[in-house]
């Protein structure tokens, strides 16, 4: 139970983290400035998701490996996951490089990461 204290601790931390980044790069983008031209802004989201993306599949594969859980109790996984598709599809069409920022999907993005945070406390 100790690595999964830790893998659950480091998961919130880096949903935080991925927040705050895509806060950021929204702000800059609907401020007309180039938040591309900031390495950080440019690789760290991509980092923090991919990390954040692994201690979530860490997490439900060590709960799935105690005897006293099961796969029915993870029914808010999918929902989880059906936000989690949109969330990237409409971060991906707010960002897109060489096309305008689109404050629609950028909005639709935040949502979609709020719901994923949302269901996540309430599960």
């Amino acid at each position: 139970m100790e690595y999964l204290s830790i893998i659950l601790k480091a998961h919130f931390g880096l949903a935080y983290i991925s927040l705050v980044l895509l806060l950021v790069r929204g702000f800059l983008a609907a401020k007309a400035v180039n938040w591309r031209q900031y390495t950080i802004l440019r690789i760290a989201p991509h980092i923090v998701d991919t990390i954040l993306l692994i201690t979530g599949i860490a997490a439900v594969i060590i709960f799935l490996s105690y005897e006293f859980f099961t796969l029915a109790q993870f029914s808010w996984l999918l929902p989880k996951i059906l936000f989690l598709v949109l969330y990237i599809i409409f971060a991906t069409k707010a960002f897109k490089k060489g096309h305008p920022f689109s404050l629609k999907f950028y909005l639709l993005s935040v949502f979609s990461f709020m719901m994923i945070m949302l269901i996540a406390s309430f599960k």
